[in-house]
């Protein structure tokens, strides 16, 4: 006759009941979560968290989570200050990185983009920054004017790559309508030639 679970297992428990980590472990049960700190994440986020030794941990850790279903972590002492995820579609995806993936079966574009969400955060109330993320731990920071105004006199502070993205995808863009110009304008011309 089979013994019940509870019968067989009891035992067991009482004589690991010092060693419990080692037991849980064991079986492969982990520890308790460590939960990311939401108040050091919002500082961190309304910094450049990438060059801050301190919050490079957190913030990664915190999209680690957001990429695997977890919740963004909050701060009850945020005050007007606050952080929040956004999952995001291609076409709410910032233009510099906006990449076309092919066509459909009716031949329309499929746009892609490489960031899965946005967190927006702000400050005193104020839109302070975007960081766009994607699962793979890539992420860059949109740093909005109020930001840009606070660090105006600290340019270190900031991470540029956003800005610079931006401005190189404008000069192609520019470039790539200009050659689309004189294509068509070399076309009109053979053709009515």
């Amino acid at each position: 006759m089979k013994a019940h679970f509870s019968t067989a297992i009891r035992p067991l428990v009482r004589l690991a009941a010092p060693f419990g980590l080692v037991l849980g472990l064991g079986l492969g049960l982990s520890g308790p979560a460590h939960a990311v700190d939401g108040c050091k994440l919002l500082l961190c986020m309304a910094g450049n968290w990438q060059n801050i030794s301190q919050c490079t941990p957190t913030v990664r850790q915190a999209l680690r989570d957001v990429a695997r279903g977890r919740g963004w972590p909050t701060c009850s002492m945020g005050g007007n200050s606050a952080s929040g995820n956004q999952y995001v579609a291609p076409e709410q995806c910032p233009e510099q990185y906006i990449t076309n993936a092919g066509s459909d079966e009716s031949g329309r574009p499929i746009y892609s983009c490489p960031f899965s969400g946005v967190i927006h955060v702000a400050v005193e109330g104020r839109p302070w920054s975007r960081t766009w993320w994607s699962p793979s731990g890539d992420s860059v920071v949109e740093w909005l004017p109020a930001a840009k105004a606070a660090f105006a006199n600290s340019p270190d502070a900031m991470d540029e790559r956003f800005d610079r993205d931006h401005a190189a995808w404008v000069i192609s863009e520019q470039v790539r309508l200009a050659a689309e110009a004189a294509a068509a304008a070399a076309a009109a011309q053979g053709g009515g030639g």
